[in-house]
Parts: structure tokens; C-alpha cells; sequence
């Protein structure tokens, strides 16, 4: 889901070679490729204009959200390997994803009903379940 899945924008690195390297890291690279006489340098350049790019359309927002999230988000995040920042981008693509397939099935002119219970739908299990049922 992530379009950048192969580029960290929290460590702003990218993944190459099975390895994940920084701006810095590539362009100290590529000059030592080249004083090497290597001039194959086409993927790490290409690994740092996708990095650069990503970057550059990349803004950063700050949220606030009760330590008992924050604890879950952070868990579900050590748990999978990823960076908490990919987590939540992931999860906010999916939320509107499914708010806009939600308002396609809707007729035109139509009022979405709330959902019943309030206003997230969770999967039981798990340290998120168990943070949102404590809301309910």
C-alpha cells in the first residue's frame, strides 16, 4: 500500500542491496565507485533520486493520541519491523480508502449513518482491540 515501501521516510533511507542507506551513505557510494573506476553507478544514483524525491513530497505531521494507542501503534510496529511512521501512513491509506469505497457504494444524495458503537469498527484480539474496547 505504502508507494515508498522500499524508502524509509523516518530514517530518510533507502533500501538497496539488502541494505538501507541514507543520502550521505549513497553519495559517499558512488565517489567511491567511481575512484574505484566503477562507473556502474546507475542504481545507486537512481536508489538516491527516488530517496530525494520521496523526500521531497513528504510532509511531516504531528499526532497526539492516548499513551494506551501510542503503546499498541508502537507494539504492532516492533512486531512487523517497520518504522511507527510507516504504520500509521499505512493505516490512514487503508481508513481512506475504505471511507471513499464507502461513500462510492453510497446512493447519490445519501447521508452515511454513523456506525453503530461509535466511530471506529475493530477486529477483536490483539492490543488494538483491546485499546479500543476499553473506549467502547
Amino acid at each position: 500500500m505504502d508507494p515508498f515501501a522500499d524508502i524509509d521516510l523516518d530514517s530518510e533511507s533507502v533500501w538497496l542491496d539488502g541494505a538501507w542507506y541514507t543520502r550521505d551513505d549513497l553519495a559517499r557510494r558512488i565517489k567511491e565507485m567511481i575512484e574505484a573506476g566503477d562507473f556502474r553507478v546507475s542504481r545507486p544514483s537512481q536508489a538516491l533520486e527516488r530517496l530525494e524525491a520521496a523526500l521531497a513530497q513528504a510532509r511531516v505531521v504531528t499526532v497526539r493520541m492516548p499513551a494506551d494507542l501510542a503503546d499498541a501503534v508502537s507494539g504492532t510496529a516492533t512486531r512487523l519491523g517497520r518504522p511507527v511512521g510507516h504504520l500509521v501512513r499505512e493505516a490512514v491509506a487503508y481508513y481512506l480508502a475504505a471511507a471513499a469505497a464507502y461513500d462510492a457504494a453510497q446512493p447519490a444524495g445519501a447521508t452515511p449513518a454513523a456506525p453503530a458503537g461509535g466511530d471506529v469498527d475493530v477486529q477483536e484480539g490483539g492490543a488494538e482491540g483491546a485499546f479500543f474496547e476499553k473506549a467502547r
